[in-house]
């Protein structure tokens, strides 16, 4: 089971390479690892990236929230984590400028205010497809 360490080790030598889809579902990945994977992704080719049934909280999904603007990222897949309204904040005020065309981010801890941040920038978002299941 990839964790934390491991993906620091994969993401941090992306730069460069022609990765476009990068899957790492199912792991043990926390907060340490998706802020590893946030702080990447400006310089890195990927344009999917799925992230669920891992450990990721509010911390993570912060830093991968601040760094969409100025990533190739169209599809963002973070379902099934721990994420809570802060995290789900600070993707909803990134949404805008971003390439993001689909999220997911079902079977979280997502509540009236995370929903809200999303809310109010969807239509100055790239949006098309949107899944907030079972929060």
């Amino acid at each position: 089971q990839i964790e934390d360490e491991g993906a620091k080790a994969l993401v941090q030598n992306l730069k460069g390479s022609s990765i476009k889809d990068l899957s790492l579902c199912r792991n043990g990945i926390g907060d340490e690892g998706a802020m590893t994977i946030g702080k990447n992704l400006r310089e890195s080719s990927i344009q999917t990236l799925v992230m669920s049934y891992n450990k990721i909280g509010d911390e993570g999904t912060k830093e991968i929230g601040y760094n969409l603007k100025g990533s190739s990222i169209q599809i963002l897949n973070m379902s099934s984590n721990k994420i809570g309204d802060e995290g789900t904040k600070a993707i909803g005020y990134n949404l805008q400028g971003s390439s993001l065309q689909e999220l997911n981010m079902s079977s979280n801890k997502i509540g009236d205010e995370g929903i809200k941040a999303i809310a109010e920038n969807l239509k100055r978002s790239a949006i098309q497809t949107l899944f907030m299941d079972s929060n």
